[in-house]
């Protein structure tokens, strides 16, 4: 399921942080899988949920920094932070959940999603295994493509 995730629509769980996909996304619904979170000002880590998480992170442009942190026994997680000029093509893996994270400026995913800044894009399931990304403007952004596998027979969930 392909879903839109404007930077206004972002849970902030702290300070200087903003949670932009998570499963579950409540507390209190099922057992915690991930999450995707965007730090600013200085923002150090987020806790780790449990003793089998695993964090990876990387910086954005402007000096925000992309976290995920994942239950290892369930999905693991990537990052990478992608010059999408003059055009990047991104492919996943079947049964691969990935988040595209606008940064730094505006880009077009799929020549028709428009992210500006912090804007996220969530593909899963039944979405293209491969889109295609570029810059919508002059501008020098990038576009954080994260990616959270799943581990052995694990099933990675994700209700909006």
């Amino acid at each position: 399921m392909r879903l839109l995730l404007r930077a206004n629509a972002h849970r902030q769980v702290a300070s200087a942080c903003w949670e932009v996909a998570a499963s579950p996304d409540t507390p209190r619904r099922e057992p915690w899988q991930w999450q995707v979170r965007l730090l600013t000002g200085g923002q150090g880590p987020s806790d780790l949920p449990s003793e089998t998480s695993r964090r990876v992170a990387a910086p954005l442009p402007g000096g925000a920094t992309v976290e995920i942190v994942a239950d290892s026994l369930t999905a693991a997680p990537a990052v990478d932070v992608l010059d999408p000029s003059p055009s990047l093509t991104v492919v996943r893996t079947e049964g691969e959940l990935m988040v595209l994270i606008a940064s730094g400026g505006r880009v077009l995913v799929e020549d028709r999603h428009l992210l500006a800044e912090a804007d996220a894009l969530v593909l899963a399931g039944d979405d293209p295994l491969s889109v295609s990304v570029h810059r919508s403007d002059g501008s020098d952004s990038r576009v954080a493509v994260v990616r959270l596998t799943p581990v052995a027979d694990s099933a990675l969930s994700w209700v909006p």
